[in-house]
């Protein structure tokens, strides 16, 4: 009866040990998608120091990595990644918003969790930007079609904070993180600023001209840096009091100097770039790129990095931590180019794949080899079994008594 219940027992865990093999070998995750250039370009956060990973939004897919070697990150199946965030305290974490639904999703490395949070049900549209003010722990999410929504990071999870409704899509949003509440959004033609930590928001006046690009810088204290359309370059440090920063980009009073592009080194808060342009003419408006410039004491001053002539700039890449290295995207590709001293990358049209596929350690593969292992076991014991038995079987009784009859 032992013997039976033994065997019976070991084929039944053969049998789920079997099943635990196929199940991880379904488990095992495709080659992941590495290449050397992105392509096209639509979101870009970059890194908060120089040894810190960039993040990229390429053709509706969500990478990460440095100029040379992006990796594709995993999102889930169905959604076109339209603009990403990190928060520089917690590197792990990765928000990303999408184009084709108004939802937000919190990605934690660390943890494997992901988190879709939905902004709202009375939409159609996707979201256009985020900013991150990791100082009150806030993320702001720009879209095309609902306005702006505050979101508020509590940890492993994220609950709606505010939302406020605006008649354009929403540009470019960005959020200071020093704990001075500089939040501020971009549409086509008004620059709005939120007020009481993002729960109101109100038009910006005083500018002048249209905005037409923005950036927050955390220093010491945070500032404002908004392109105009024929004004150049304003900056503010309360969202209020507006000052010209225009000092080496050739702006002559009465001319139309446009900023088509602005950004700042999140590794050294002096550096930024500007890509500037002319514009001619009333009813029939001709733009004439300038070039794209850099300066290293906050704006005060600056100095021509790169002279394009042909194509206007539309967005440009910072590399943290290197002072005069950034990449362009222009009004006719979305693949960046190097500029200044960032380094040239050879062209690739082709995603490479790793040289082995990512397998996965899954419970399930785990559990397989632990099932196997008690099944060789009770195999084993199973046979030892029978094998002592049958050497220690004593006489029968009839035996025993031919025995004693002779």
């Amino acid at each position: 009866m032992i013997r039976k219940f033994f065997f019976i027992s070991t084929t039944a865990l053969l049998i789920l040990a079997l099943f635990a093999g196929i199940v991880s070998a379904l488990e095992t995750q495709p080659a992941t998608v590495v290449k050397a250039n992105l392509e096209n370009v639509r979101f870009y956060a970059p890194a908060s120091q120089s040894a810190g990973m960039n993040y990229a939004v390429d053709g509706g897919e969500l990478f990460v990595g440095r100029p040379g070697e992006w990796r594709k990150v995993a999102t889930p199946e169905g959604v076109i990644v339209s603009a990403v965030a990190v928060d520089s305290t917690r590197p792990s974490v990765v928000y990303f918003g999408a184009a084709n639904e108004l939802a937000v999703y919190r990605m934690d490395a660390k943890s494997g969790s992901l988190l879709r949070v939905p902004l709202s049900n009375d939409f159609v549209g996707g979201v256009t930007g985020l900013a991150i003010d990791k100082a009150n722990r806030l993320l702001y999410a720009g879209t095309d079609t609902a306005g702006i929504f505050r979101l508020r990071d509590v940890g492993s999870s994220m609950i709606a904070g505010g939302h406020t409704e605006l008649a354009e899509p929403v540009v470019e949003i960005a959020a200071d993180s020093t704990g001075a509440g500089m939040v501020f959004a971009r549409t086509p033609s008004t620059l709005f600023r939120a007020d009481t930590q993002g729960m109101n928001w109100s038009a910006v006046e005083g500018l002048g001209s249209t905005p037409t690009a923005l950036t927050v810088v955390n220093g010491i204290p945070a500032t404002v840096y908004v392109g105009t359309a024929d004004r150049g370059l304003l900056t503010s440090q309360d969202g209020l009091t507006w000052t010209m920063a225009n000092d080496g980009l050739n702006f002559v009073p009465g001319s139309r100097l446009s900023v088509d592009a602005i950004t700042a080194d999140p590794a050294n808060a002096d550096v930024l770039y500007v890509a500037t342009s002319y514009l001619y003419g009333s009813t029939t408006v001709h733009q004439s790129p300038v070039g794209v410039s850099m300066t290293s004491n906050g704006g005060a001053t600056w100095s021509t990095l790169a002279g394009i002539t042909e194509v206007p700039v539309a967005e440009l890449l910072p590399v943290a931590g290197q002072p005069g290295a950034v990449y362009a995207l222009t009004l006719a590709s979305r693949q960046p180019q190097a500029l200044g001293s960032a380094p040239v990358i050879v062209e690739s049209s082709e995603a490479v794949a790793a040289a082995s596929p990512a397998v996965s350690i899954a419970w399930t593969s785990i559990a397989a080899w632990v099932i196997a292992a008690f099944a060789g076991l009770a195999l084993l014991f199973a046979l030892a079994s029978d094998l002592r038995r049958r050497t220690t079987t004593p006489a029968t009784p009839a035996l025993q008594r031919q025995t004693v009859s002779r």
